[in-house]
C-alpha cells in the first residue's frame, strides 16, 4: 500500500510527463482496439461468406501441384488444366462421414461455361458463368440459408436444371432486351482440354444471389451434377472389357477393307458385305442407293445401341471436391491431419485442406491484410515504448536526489525497482482503460452508421458491402495485454538507470 501511495504521489507531482505518457498509451490502445475489432469483424464476415455459406470447414480434393480452390487452380498458368477428381470417391466419402467430429458432407464440382439463350442471332445473348455442380439435397442440407432465390425455386432432387446467378441473368437481359424467367431453356457451352466442345440445353429452375456475396461469387451459378459432368467430360474412366470368342477373333484377323464395305461395281449397284449381310443378322436385305428407308429402319442398321448408351453415361463418383462441416470448428487442423493420414495409409492421391486455402486468394487477402495491420500496430507500439522510456528516464533523472535519499534511509534496490515499475504500470493501465473506453465509443458509432465498401477491394476486405465493426473479446484482451507489456518494457531501462545511482552522490545533487 505504501508503494502505491508513493507511486501515485510521484505521478501527481510530475503531471506534464505523466500526461504525455498517458496520451501516448491511450491513443495506441484505442487504435489497436479499433483496428483489431474491425479486422476481426471483417474476418467473421469473410468466414460467413466462405465457411458458413459454401466452403465448410475442410475441403477435400484430388492431389495437385500448387494451390487448388473451389474456383479451380490458383495459379493463372494452370487455369486451363482440368480440376482433378477425388479418387476412390465413395471410399473417401464413407470414411470422412464416419468420423465423429464430422457433422455433414457435401460433394461439389466446378466448371466454366458460356451461357446462350435460345433463338436466332437477332434473338439471342451470351454471357460467362462459373458453375458449381451439386447434389441439390446434400447442398441445401449443408448450406440451408446461404441463398436468396429471387425467382422460381431451387433445383429439385433428381432433376436437371440450373439456378442462374442474378448477375448473369442481368447480363443476358441487357443484351437480349427481354427478361429471362424460370422455365426458359439455356444453351451451355463448355470447352476445356479434357472434354473439348460440349453443348447442353438446360432449363432455368430459378434465379438467385448469395446472401453474403462478394465479387468472386457474383457469376457463380448452380447446376445439377449430371449436366456439369457432361460439360466437363467427366464420363466413366474405362469401359467394360469386351470378351470375344475364338471365331470372332479369327474374323477380325481376316477381314480386309473390301470385305468390310463389299465390292460395288458402280454407284447404282447394291451395297453389300459381311457387316451388313445376313451372316450377322443385322440387315437381311441389301441396301441400295435408290430405295428410301424410314428413320427406324436406318437406326436398325446400327444394331443394338444399348451398349453405346451405357458407355456415354457419366461417372456417378466423379466429383472435384468434398466439403466437410465439423461439429466443432476448433478441431479443424486435427481432423485435417487425420484425413490426410488415412489417404497416405491407403495410397489415395487426395488431400484435405482448410477452408481458407480452398476459398481462394480473396479470402486469404483479408487475413494477410489483418497481419499487415498488426505489424503496423507493432511498429506504433515500439515507437510508443521508446517515447515512454525516454520520458520516464527524464523523470527518473529529475528525481535522483529523492531516490538517493530513499536509498540512504534504507530503501533497497528492489523497492526502487518496484516503485518505478508500479508507476509505469499505473500510467499504462489507467490511460489504457481510457483508450479502451474511447475505442469502444468510436466502435459504437461506426457500428450504428456502418462503413460502406465503396469499391470491390473493400467489399472483399469487409466480407460484404457494409462493415458494422463490433468490439471483439480477443481485441479487448489483446489491448489490455499490450498495455501491461508496454508498461513493463518501458520501465526496464529507467529502472536500470535509477539503480546505478549511488546514494551519497545522489544526495549531493540539488
Amino acid at each position: 500500500m505504501v508503494l502505491f501511495k508513493i507511486a501515485f504521489r510521484n505521478l501527481r507531482e510530475h503531471k506534464s510527463k505523466t500526461l504525455i505518457i498517458g496520451i501516448i498509451v491511450a491513443m495506441g490502445v484505442m487504435i489497436l482496439l479499433i483496428g483489431n475489432s474491425m479486422m476481426d469483424t471483417a474476418a467473421k464476415g469473410v468466414r460467413k461468406t466462405y465457411w458458413d455459406n459454401y466452403t465448410g470447414n475442410i475441403m477435400i480434393s484430388g492431389s495437385v501441384k500448387g494451390g487448388l480452390t473451389l474456383f479451380g487452380p490458383q495459379s493463372m498458368s494452370k487455369m486451363n488444366e482440368p480440376v482433378p477428381r477425388i479418387p476412390d470417391y465413395f471410399k473417401v466419402k464413407d470414411y470422412v462421414a464416419s468420423l465423429p467430429e464430422v457433422k455433414m458432407v457435401s460433394p461439389q464440382a466446378f466448371g466454366i461455361s458460356i451461357v446462350r439463350t435460345e433463338g436466332n442471332d437477332s434473338d439471342s445473348a451470351t454471357a460467362f458463368t462459373q458453375l458449381f455442380g451439386i447434389d441439390p439435397g446434400m447442398y441445401r442440407k449443408m448450406f440451408p440459408g446461404n441463398l436468396e432465390i429471387t425467382e422460381g425455386k431451387f433445383i429439385p432432387e433428381g432433376k436437371e436444371g440450373i439456378l442462374l446467378s442474378q448477375t448473369v441473368k442481368e447480363s443476358l437481359e441487357n443484351d437480349l432486351g427481354r427478361s429471362i424467367k424460370p422455365g426458359d431453356k439455356l444453351l451451355l457451352t463448355s470447352m476445356n482440354d479434357l472434354s473439348g466442345l460440349k453443348i447442353r440445353e438446360v432449363p432455368v429452375r430459378g434465379i438467385f444471389r448469395f446472401k453474403y456475396s462478394n465479387p468472386s461469387l457474383d457469376r457463380i451459378s448452380l447446376i445439377d451434377i449430371q449436366n456439369l459432368r457432361v460439360l466437363n467430360g467427366m464420363t466413366v474412366t474405362s469401359a467394360r472389357e469386351i470378351k470375344l470368342t475364338k471365331s470372332e477373333k479369327s474374323m477380325l484377323n481376316t477381314v480386309d477393307d473390301n470385305s468390310l464395305f463389299g465390292s460395288s461395281a458402280s454407284a447404282g449397284n447394291a451395297v453389300s458385305g459381311n457387316i451388313f449381310g445376313g451372316n450377322n443378322g443385322l440387315v437381311q436385305n441389301t441396301v441400295t442407293t435408290t430405295k428410301k428407308y424410314s428413320e427406324k429402319a436406318l437406326l436398325n442398321i446400327l444394331g443394338n445401341t444399348g451398349a453405346r448408351n451405357a458407355l456415354s453415361k457419366t461417372d456417378s463418383g466423379a466429383w472435384h471436391f468434398l466439403l466437410v462441416k465439423l461439429k466443432n470448428p476448433a478441431k479443424t487442423n486435427r481432423v485435417i491431419r487425420e484425413i490426410n493420414t488415412f489417404f497416405k495409409q491407403n495410397n489415395i492421391k487426395a488431400r484435405a485442406i482448410s477452408w481458407l486455402d480452398g476459398a481462394g486468394i480473396l479470402a486469404q487477402m483479408t487475413y494477410n491484410i489483418k497481419n499487415i495491420f498488426n505489424v503496423i500496430v507493432l511498429i506504433i507500439a515500439i515507437v510508443a515504448v521508446i517515447i515512454m522510456m525516454n520520458t520516464i528516464v527524464i523523470s527518473v533523472t529529475e528525481r535522483i536526489p529523492e531516490i538517493g535519499t530513499m536509498r540512504a534511509i534504507g530503501a533497497q534496490k528492489s523497492f526502487v525497482r518496484r516503485m518505478i515499475i508500479v508507476e509505469t504500470l499505473m500510467v499504462s493501465v489507467i490511460f489504457g482503460i481510457i483508450g479502451i473506453v474511447l475505442g469502444g465509443l468510436v466502435l459504437g458509432v461506426l457500428y450504428l452508421k456502418g462503413i460502406p465498401a465503396s469499391n470491390i477491394f473493400l467489399q472483399i476486405l469487409f466480407g460484404g458491402k457494409v462493415l458494422h465493426p463490433v468490439m471483439s473479446v480477443q481485441s479487448l484482451v489483446l489491448a489490455l495485454v499490450v498495455t501491461a507489456v508496454i508498461g513493463v518494457i518501458a520501465s526496464l531501462y529507467p529502472v536500470s538507470v535509477a539503480l546505478k545511482i549511488q546514494p551519497v552522490k545522489a544526495m549531493q545533487r540539488t
